[in-house]
């Protein structure tokens, strides 16, 4: 057996059923090893950064391991953006690479590739001789499950092919790893259960790590019996869609109602939820609350902008263990729960001029919700555009969105989706992305048709960088340096083996979007939105106007 066929055996062991990467000299011998073995299913991408970012996306739409190939050299440094993304997001995923050996006479790819991985946020693990193979490869495994980031799993060239003299025994990380965090201990407890006590307007903020549905049935309660408002980060949005006392998002994307009630907060509890900066807005969404953190993570320091009260615990076993605290002492409180919030939440929304210049991105957005079906997928791009979508679009029952903001980079959108539609086969799929970012990386639009993935392409198409024409505009300097005639994307996905259409009224949307799930396979709808209506926070940030977004709600729930 040759090492880089024990490597293979050794992802299988590790539960890989879906490999992405793009083959190259690195990386060559273990995708052919991986290829006729047939048992783990091979994406073939058009461009490394696009390995790294669907692997990401299959990591964070099944919450395990993400698994990814890239050759050395340059095939590693293309990888960059996606690697930081990734580890923004805490995604564990195993990327493996190949390595130029030293001495080399042939050294044209050669690099420190250590170097770069380890300033892209990522581990670097290499496998150093035969002997060692099965060791060093569960040890970056479990790295990467255990501190949930991504590892680059090294693997020289000139040791691929060295031959075992003895049978390959391999046990997966996973045998390893140790029990998973529970409920917290019974001071810590006790502690977070005074500070909900003394709380006359609690607020509770969840995030990604408590969409699970125990934990949002365990949060439910709770907040029922301490009185509390429910929000959301971004990264969770839609997660109390319907529930009467939901105000949405906090931060950045908050409603007006929102802002309204959550300012008044003396308490916020955190569960699942980074309080950055975004979510917080900067500490001025509850400036005069005492802050509370639950959540898995062992760094402290990594949870928030905001200092406060840290427990680690998981959160549908802390929620249920509080709410069985206060059951004991028969605490319910009133808290935010009165006739004057629901007023709040009731109160009509700002009504906006319709641009002349193209669709209006808030008809667009809210126009969106009611066209998808239950237990949608939605994922989301970053740029301008991505506001209009987080603010005004609801989710539809059982439905799910994912933001590719982490790292604040453009041009993820479409990769990020692959990975998620390459792990949830069968549910119906929109990618919302902006067109500048599109273009960044639009080959992979031919990875969709070639590999037949079911997914819809909503471009937010307002010819340019959106968030670079209001900004220059804020400025004072010409908004068109980062305007462009755009190319026509109905077209460009019926070159690429799919279909699309281009939209002539908001309306058309939803016809548009049941057309492309009842089609299966690529569809790219072209919206061609105003170029010149800004974005409720840009429009706060840059410009001084404070717009009144609406509290959306699924149609036919409360």
């Amino acid at each position: 057996m040759k090492v880089y066929e024990a490597v293979a055996e050794a992802l299988v062991a590790e539960g890989c059923e879906t490999l992405f990467g793009l083959m190259g000299d690195g990386n060559m011998s273990l995708w052919g090893a991986i290829a006729r073995a047939g048992k783990i299913k091979i994406v073939s991408t058009r461009h490394e950064a696009g390995a790294v970012a669907m692997a990401d996306g299959y990591s964070r739409a099944t919450g395990s391991v993400g698994f990814a190939t890239v050759t050395c050299g340059p095939g590693l440094t293309q990888v960059g953006t996606s690697l930081m993304a990734a580890a923004r997001n805490r995604s564990p995923l195993v990327l493996v690479i190949g390595e130029i050996p030293p001495g080399s006479k042939n050294d044209l790819q050669m690099m420190n590739q250590r170097r770069f991985v380890e300033a892209c946020s990522a581990r670097y693990h290499t496998i150093t001789g035969v002997d060692t193979v099965a060791d060093e490869v569960v040890e970056a495994f479990y790295a990467a499950r255990t501190r949930r980031c991504p590892v680059v799993l090294n693997l020289p060239i000139d040791l691929q092919e060295r031959s075992f003299d003895w049978d390959f025994a391999y046990t997966p990380s996973t045998a390893h790893l140790p029990p998973p965090v529970g409920a917290p201990d019974a001071g810590s407890l006790e502690m977070l259960l005074e500070k909900l006590l003394a709380a006359e307007r609690p607020l509770i903020v969840a995030g990604g790590g408590a969409r699970a549905p125990a934990a949002k049935a365990a949060i439910l309660e709770l907040a029922d019996r301490i009185g509390a408002l429910l929000a959301t980060s971004l990264n969770a949005k839609g997660l109390f869609a319907g529930e009467e006392y939901d105000v949405g998002i906090s931060g950045t994307f908050a409603s007006a109602p929102a802002e309204h009630l959550v300012v008044e907060a003396d308490f916020v509890l955190a569960i699942g939820a980074q309080l950055n900066y975004y979510t917080a807005e900067g500490g001025l969404m509850f400036p005069s609350a005492e802050v509370a953190r639950v959540d898995i993570n062992a760094a402290p320091e990594e949870l928030g902008f905001l200092p406060g009260l840290y427990i680690r615990g998981d959160a549908a076993k802390t929620a249920s263990a509080l709410c069985k605290l206060l059951e004991a002492r028969q605490v319910r409180r009133v808290g935010y729960r009165t006739p004057e919030t629901r007023a709040v939440l009731q109160s009509p929304p700002h009504v906006f001029e319709k641009p002349a210049d193209g669709l209006d991105p808030r008809l667009l957005a809210s126009s969106l919700g009611p066209a998808l079906p239950k237990d949608s997928v939605v994922t989301c791009g970053v740029g301008h555009f991505f506001s209009f979508p987080a603010i005004y679009l609801s989710l539809p029952e059982g439905g799910e969105i994912t933001f590719s903001s982490q790292f604040g980079a453009v041009g993820q959108g479409l990769s990020l989706a692959i990975g998620i539609s390459a792990a949830k086969p069968g549910r119906p799929h929109v990618l919302i992305e902006g067109d500048g970012s599109l273009l960044m990386n639009i080959q992979e639009l031919e990875t969709v048709a070639r590999h037949k993935l079911q997914l819809v392409v909503v471009v937010w198409n307002d010819a340019g960088f959106g968030a670079e024409m209001h900004k220059l505009r804020a400025k004072g300097f010409d908004p068109s340096l980062a305007r462009w005639d755009s190319p026509d994307f109905a077209a460009i996905a019926r070159a690429f083996g799919g279909d699309g259409v281009r939209l002539r009224s908001e309306a058309e949307l939803a016809p548009a979007v049941k057309k492309g799930l009842e089609l299966g396979g690529l569809f790219v709808i072209d919206a061609r939105v105003s170029p010149t209506t800004v974005s409720d926070p840009y429009s706060k940030i840059h410009f001084g106007v404070v717009n009144r977004a609406p509290l959306l709600r699924p149609p036919g729930r409360r």
